[in-house]
């Protein structure tokens, strides 16, 4: 039991700030965690975790202004449709093929909303991008690059958050470059061990993701995030990528949520689902409807959220393979 007072205000600041550097020199840039977050309240214990937490996990940008939030929304059954369209056409999608010498390039742009304290935030744009040889056993390359902040929260004190992210010269995201065989950077390969066991069968498929998935806020969600954080790493392959559409188009929920959203210059639909237990939270994948590419996700704040304005996206990712002559 707790017995003395959760620290608060600069108390709370300290006790968060050796926790976001750790997390920043350690973490930042890895595969997302399967496990998403919501804030704690302020001046809670709960804060400072789930303060740590979002570090890990959050990948937070600025709110969309030409894509709403709310309207109109189709059945599920068109989501269904146009998943199942997109698992039609990806199915016959020949993988990228990569010849002795070459690397698959795969580039995920990226932006986080760095929580300074429990009240301020700066939104960080950054880039990891990962260099696979035609030998998966070879050694890979991981580059991260990081950029300046774009906007500050809450808008109506931009000046106070732009002044706490200055003062503290650990914020920002590591500007690195890490070499290792099998793309082993953080001590295991980079490419999901899942991805060979995974059964191609939509719905044997299915109950596997299902047996699976844990740790959210909901069964619905798990097997969500499970599916969308292996599709973000560019390296599933045509077949698996069709199967894991069809099994997300069966999750309960799931619907057509924006018929247009871009994602680092790239325009495809938003299909996900709303998040009940987690304020109101939506996530979405967003896809080519014409090619059946898998373009990104991004999760957008819903209106519980205490801390970030309502169609703020959380966890968005841009993913662009390709193949290339060399690596850095």
């Amino acid at each position: 039991m707790i017995t003395t007072a959760p620290p608060e205000g600069a108390a709370l600041d300290d006790a968060v700030a050796p926790i976001r550097r750790a997390v920043l020199a350690q973490t930042v840039g890895r595969k997302r965690s399967r496990s998403r977050w919501a804030f704690g309240a302020a001046g809670s214990v709960a804060a400072v975790t789930a303060l740590a937490t979002v570090l890990v996990t959050g990948n937070v940008t600025g709110t969309t202004d030409h894509v709403p939030v709310v309207g109109a929304r189709p059945e599920a059954a068109t989501a269904a449709e146009v998943l199942q369209h997109a698992a039609d056409v990806t199915v016959r999608t020949s993988d990228p093929v990569v010849g002795p010498g070459q690397f698959r390039k795969v580039a995920m742009q990226e932006a986080s909303q760095a929580f300074v304290t429990e009240r301020y935030s700066a939104l960080v744009p950054y880039s990891i991008t990962v260099y696979q040889p035609a030998d998966p056993a070879d050694e890979w390359t991981l580059v991260r690059d990081s950029g300046q902040p774009t906007q500050f929260y809450p808008a109506a004190e931009a000046a106070e958050s732009e002044a706490a992210w200055k003062a503290d010269p650990s914020n920002g995201y590591p500007v690195e470059t890490i070499r290792a065989p099998q793309g082993a950077f953080y001590g295991s390969p980079w490419t999901p061990a899942d991805l060979a066991v995974m059964p191609r069968d939509p719905a044997a498929l299915s109950r596997w993701v299902s047996e699976h998935a844990h740790g959210s806020a909901s069964h619905e969600e798990a097997m969500t995030t499970l599916i969308t954080d292996d599709l973000s790493t560019g390296m599933v392959p045509a077949d698996l990528r069709s199967a894991m559409y069809q099994v997300l188009a069966r999750i309960p929920g799931t619907t057509i949520t924006h018929d247009s959203v871009t994602l680092d210059g790239r325009e495809g639909i938003g299909i996900g689902r709303d998040e009940p237990n987690r304020q109101g939270e939506h996530s979405e994948i967003v896809i080519d409807p014409v090619s059946g590419d898998y373009i990104g996700s991004r999760t957008l704040a819903g209106g519980g959220n205490p801390s970030l304005p309502v169609g703020t996206v959380v966890d968005s990712t841009a993913v662009t393979t390709t193949v290339v002559d060399s690596a850095p």
